[in-house]
This record gives structure tokens, sequence and C-alpha cells, in this order.
């Protein structure tokens, strides 16, 4: 199995939106980084870390997530 590493602050932005996906979907990068105490640049880090181009991308498929979990 492998394993994702992330730096520290980028971790602590994954498990917040992790453990709230509505915070993706649904609020800014630099609303997101406030609640989270991180600066915006590490939510975008996070983003493209995970794969996605930008944080418009990212957000569109948390949407997406959430509205197929509520279906």
């Amino acid at each position: 199995m492998r394993q994702v590493t992330f730096p520290h602050s980028v971790e602590s932005v994954a498990r917040k939106v992790l453990a709230q996906p509505e915070l993706m979907a649904f609020e800014s990068a630099p609303r997101i980084a406030k609640h989270i105490g991180v600066s915006t640049s590490t939510v975008i880090r996070f983003v493209t870390h995970i794969g996605f181009r930008n944080f418009a991308q990212a957000r569109g498929i948390f949407q997406m997530e959430l509205r197929r979990r509520l279906s």
C-alpha cells in the first residue's frame, strides 16, 4: 500500500477538508486558510499536491461529490 506524505501545514488542510468537505466545496481559499490557520498559498499547495490544476477545479469536484452523497 502506498502512503502519501504531505508537508505538515498541507496535511492540516487535508485533514480539515476531508473532515468537512463543505469547506472546500463552498468557501474561498482565503477563508479556508483563515479557518484552518494556514496561508492561502498552503491551501493552493494542497490542491495541486492532490492533483488538481487549480482551486476552482478542486472546488468543482468537492461540490459534485457532496451532491452525489446527498442524492
